[in-house]
């Protein structure tokens, strides 16, 4: 990536913005991402190597973000290990909004398309150190399917304070079940 000028690299990344949170990343046209920038394709050339590189430079930070908060570490119990992580993912996400959702609901044809299954799995592994009885694939489920309805939410523009209680009623929910199937590890 050219550094030269700053401003140009701002406004292309706005106007890229713009035109993935529009159309997502499979139709979003490079061209008008260029034009709505003031630059030419040439140009665009000189700053990132392909639409798919711009696309990583918005949602990258994100997906690195929440893979190290959702990787496995040492805390006391399960609860601690879902609750501090949905506060944490539900508070980034609208500080994030744009890049979240481009994440969650834009992302279809790049490498973050199946962002949050990987995630999913990655979770499971955490979870490992609490689980009793339960198999990789029961537990791949739930969290999946905890996973999707913060994604539901997002998909569907949730006011920040809706999505806190529904996160945080979500997390009521399924904290009951896993404290009947996880135990603290020895």
């Amino acid at each position: 990536m050219n550094h030269a000028d700053p401003e140009t690299i701002k406004n292309i990344n706005a106007a890229a913005l713009k035109e993935f949170t529009d159309k997502g990343f499979k139709n979003a046209s490079l061209r008008n991402i260029v034009k709505e920038a003031g630059v030419t394709t040439g140009a665009f050339y000189g700053y990132y190597k392909s639409k798919e590189e711009l696309f990583d430079k918005i949602v990258g930070g994100h997906a690195k973000h929440l893979t190290e908060v959702f990787t496995a570490s040492k805390d006391n119990d399960y609860s601690d290990y879902g609750k501090s992580r949905i506060s944490e993912l539900t508070m980034y996400t609208y500080r994030n909004w744009q890049g979240m959702k481009l994440l969650v609901a834009g992302s279809d044809g790049t490498q973050y398309e199946n962002f949050f299954h990987e995630l999913t799995n990655k979770t499971v592994e955490g979870m490992k150190p609490y689980m009793k009885g339960v198999t990789d694939d029961f537990a791949h489920a739930l969290v999946s399917g905890m996973f999707a309805s913060y994604c539901e939410l997002v998909i569907h523009d949730a006011q920040r304070c809706e999505a806190g209680t529904t996160m945080f009623l979500l997390w009521q929910f399924y904290e009951a079940g896993w404290k009947q199937l996880l135990t603290n590890p020895d």
